[in-house]
Order: structure tokens, then sequence, then C-alpha cells
């Protein structure tokens, strides 16, 4: 008898760690037993933030200020700053709480670091100019350091939003070539796990971080430049997240399994003119070409109506100016231009000047179904004004925008006005000389001075007033023919919680901002 009591007693206290055991696993936090696969557009070719922007930088690092979800920069690594009365001088007092990924502090030696490897030369940051205006960095203590600016500059919160670099990790290592590029060390909420070139990156959550810990226990980056081949995928369930081109939303929201976000966007689509050809020097030509575009049409066919009509840098912007030429669809404005710039129509229909035929090349990304789609679309309307125009779609390793005739580009900023415009359109960073990303060789030198105006002046009122005037010089001179801006389509497995939608940035950048919030509800 005594036996059988003891057998039952056994078995019950089994049942009973089985029960415990059943019930922690339904409401286990452990995030290590989930992951999210992410269908990348594009591989990178490094994961240093100061030398190329990828869509993991949210994850893996964080810097002073943080972009909250009014695209707002709030404190995060800084927590908190004093600004002088004259607006040169900032002192920055860090969190004392922060390790890297590699358990070494996070230090005021390592924001100074970052700063002064921006504005390095021989590091060619992509980022220079945004702290060309920073005169001296002063450590005052182990979280605290003190920033000199030469003038007033407003963008400067924006600005340091930039990811925190470990000093310790670059010792002896050249930035451009240093390991750290490939096997980076943050201090964000998930840490480098493994990389697969040509496959995939698999982040894992970092259980050290000062914020809220990951829910989901790895995020996995899966390489899929075809976006036929993501949607395939995400509707099988072979990813969970996707950016889908606008012809394939309609046949993703039939699959029950899956959320579809429609999100807006400050990303547009143009037609850059590179100014090294000559042909573009000449601006009733670019105006032209900017005139004989059906940018509704654009939206309504290729976009599907996922997207606007396009006509400034900064539409989407609070200093927009919606008076400024929008460049209408109108084939009579464009063929005035032509002839008045002596580009003449012949018997064959094609327009000639000096024997030379009007003719250039529209390059596009092959992986981008929708730039491609633009650029065939204005390369067949262009023949209406007498204009033979070829369309290149090339893999991005063949292409070299500042070699091109003319490039589908993709940019925006949801951030201050600054923010790609000055990198875009200021001379000084054409990238023939400078690590800017003015691929086109624009150069004008009141759009110069109204850039730096609008960057250098304190008062709100007189920025908005410099930037206005900014998008009418622009339009009356510009660098691309603006064609639509983009909204960012993500089909997601509809049991993943904790999204949240702000305005994004150039091709659709920024969804993945609060990662650390989200979660599986079945898991």
């Amino acid at each position: 008898m005594r036996k059988r009591q003891v057998v039952i007693i056994a078995v019950l206290l089994l049942l009973v760690v089985l029960a415990g055991c059943g019930q922690k696993k339904e409401n286990s936090t452990d995030a290590s037993k989930n992951q999210l696969i992410y269908a990348s557009e594009s591989e990178f070719d490094g994961l240093n933030p100061i030398l190329e922007e990828t869509n993991v930088d949210a994850l893996l690092f964080r810097g002073l200020f943080r972009f909250n979800e009014d695209n707002e920069a709030t404190t995060d690594i800084a927590q908190s700053y004093d600004m002088s009365d004259d607006k040169l001088t900032y002192t920055f007092k860090l969190r004392d709480d922060i390790t890297f990924h590699d358990g070494k502090p996070l230090t005021a030696e390592d924001a100074i670091f970052t700063i002064e490897s921006i504005l390095d030369d021989n590091n060619a940051s992509y980022l220079k100019s945004d702290f060309t205006e920073v005169d001296a960095l002063k450590k005052i203590d182990d979280y605290q350091f003190e920033l000199k600016l030469k003038r007033p500059f407003t963008p400067i919160l924006d600005k340091l939003t930039v990811p925190i670099l470990p000093k310790h990790a670059f010792i002896e290592e050249d930035m451009r070539t240093a390991s750290f590029n490939s096997h980076p060390i943050g201090a964000g909420p998930y840490q480098f796990g493994e990389w697969n070139r040509g496959t995939n990156l698999t982040l894992k959550a970092f259980d050290q971080f000062y914020g809220l810990q990951p829910s989901i226990g790895q995020v996995i980056f899966k390489f899929i430049p075809d976006s036929n081949v993501r949607a395939i995928q995400l509707a099988s369930g072979e990813v969970d997240i996707a950016l889908l081109d606008p012809n394939q939303v309609a046949e993703m929201e039939k699959k029950d399994h899956l959320k579809i976000y429609d999100i807006d966007t400050a990303d547009y689509r143009g037609m850059l003119f590179n100014m090294q050809n000559e042909l573009w020097q000449d601006v009733r030509v670019r105006q032209a070409f900017s005139f004989a575009i059906d940018r509704a049409q654009v939206v309504k066919g290729i976009l599907k109506g996922y997207g606007e009509e396009a006509y400034s840098p900064l539409q989407k912007h609070a200093f927009h100016n919606d008076s400024i030429e929008n460049y209408s669809y109108d084939i009579e404005k464009a063929e005035k231009l032509l002839d008045a710039a002596g580009w003449l129509k012949a018997e064959d229909g094609f327009r000639y000047k000096d024997d030379q035929k009007l003719s250039f090349t529209i390059t596009a990304p092959a992986s981008d179904a929708v730039r491609v789609n633009m650029a065939n679309y204005l390369a067949e309307g262009y023949k209406s004004i007498g204009a033979q125009v070829e369309v290149a779609a090339l893999d991005w390793s063949a292409i070299t925008i500042d070699d091109t005739d003319a490039f589908m580009i993709g940019w925006g900023s949801p951030y201050d006005a600054d923010h790609h415009t000055y990198s875009l359109f200021h001379s000084s960073e054409s990238s023939l000389t400078s690590s800017g990303y003015n691929y086109g060789s624009y150069a004008n030198a009141k759009v110069d001075e109204l850039l730096e105006q609008g960057r250098l002046s304190t008062d709100v009122e007189e920025r908005k007033a410099s930037y206005l005037v900014f998008q009418e010089a622009l339009a009356e001179d510009p660098a691309f023919a603006f064609v639509a801006y983009v909204d960012a389509v993500y089909g997601i497995h509809g049991n993943i919680e904790g999204v949240k939608e702000r305005t994004l940035g150039h091709h659709g950048s920024g969804f993945l901002w609060n990662v650390e919030e989200w979660k599986w509800n079945d898991r």
C-alpha cells in the first residue's frame, strides 16, 4: 500500500512539473524560441554604419539621439544635454549603464571617436557633410563630453542619431578594411550572429540591452534580390516580411496569413540628369524632358495608386513649397523648349542638332522592377518629343551612377530639411570629388547659398523661407526630373504584433525601427 502511495505521489508530482513546463512554454518570454525572417532586397557590402547605410543599423546600433514615432530626434544614449546661449557649444551627458555587445562600456570616448572618424578624410564617410560644422570635441569625464560648432547648426541633434562605434574595436585597424565591417559590435537590441555571404545574415537578441529586451530571439535577413521570389516566399511562409512591388499587393491581400501595411514615405523616384553629359547642360532641355512625363499615369499604372506625383525633394516636409513649377504633363511646352534649344525634328520623327541625334540611355537597377518600369515608360513617352531613349537595366555591380547619361534615382528623407538635400544638390557634394551623393555633378550657386542658409539659420521661419526659395531655384534649374513618391507596401505575417508606423525614408527604410517591441502572438 505504502509503495502504491509513493508511486501515486511520484506520478502527481510529475504531472505538476509537466503542467508547469507547459505553462512556462505558453507564457515564455525566452526570445531564443522564435525568429523573424526578413526578405532583404539586397545584400550589403559591409555593416559599418558610417561607411554604408543599411536596414540593419537600427537593430545593431544606437546613437546619442534616436528618431521617435514622429521622426523627431529624442535622447537615447545621451541622457541629457545643454546648449550655450550662442548655440555653439553642446554638453552631453551619457547614460552610464550601456555596454557594447562585447561587454565593454560605452563612454564619451566612443562618441567622440565616432564623430572624429566621420570627419576623417581617410575614412571617406558618406556622413561627413553632416558634421563639417563641428569645430572641436572635448571629453569632460567618462560619460560627458563637449561639442563646439564653428557656426550655429540647427540640424545637429538630427545628425547625432548616427550610430556610436566602439573605439576599442579599431585599434591599429584601418576603418575601411577593419574586421568590424563584417563582424560589427554595436549597442543595439540585437547583436551580430552569422553572415553567410550571398545567403543571409543572422542577428541575435542582446540580453544586456539597456532598453526593452527583444521578444523575438533572432532576426534573419535573407538576401532575395528578385522581387517575384520575395513575394513567392512571403506567400509560402518561407519569409515573414517583404517589401512588395505595387503589382504584387492585390495577390498578397488574398493570403489569410498576411497583413498588408501601406505606409506613407518621403521616398521619391526621378530621372537624374548627369551634368557631365553635354546634352543636359542646357536647362531648356532638362525642362523639356521634365514636362514630357505623364506622372499621373505612372502613379496609376506602374504604382497601382500606391504613391503620388512628385515635383520636389521636400514635398512631404513641413517646408514644402506648393507653388513651384511642378512640370505638369505638357508635350507642347516640351516641344517648344527643344525647338528653342536648337533640337529640331527631322522627317524621321527624331530631333537633331548639328547632325547629332537627340538620344541618351536611362540606367536603372535590374533588381528594382518599379524603377525599370518607370525608365521604360519614360523612354517610350519621350518618343513623342523626338528623342531616342534606350534603357539599360543592369545589376548594381555593373552600375556607376556618375558614368551614366541619366539614372532612375531613388531618394528622400522624413527628417530635417537638410537631410538628403545638402548632400544631393550642393556642388561640394559631387561624387567625383567627395563622398557625397551628388552623382550628377549638379552645380547652382543660388542653390548652394540657399542650402547653406537653411542649415545654418537658427530661426524656424528663416529656415523655412530659405528652403521655399531653394525649391523654386531647383525647379527652375532641375537636377532631376521628379516622377513620383512611392508608398512602402509591406506584407507581414499576420501574427506579428507591435509594428508602429511612421513616415519612412528612401526605399522604405526605417520600417524595422522598433523591432525590439515586436512579438509573435502565437509563439
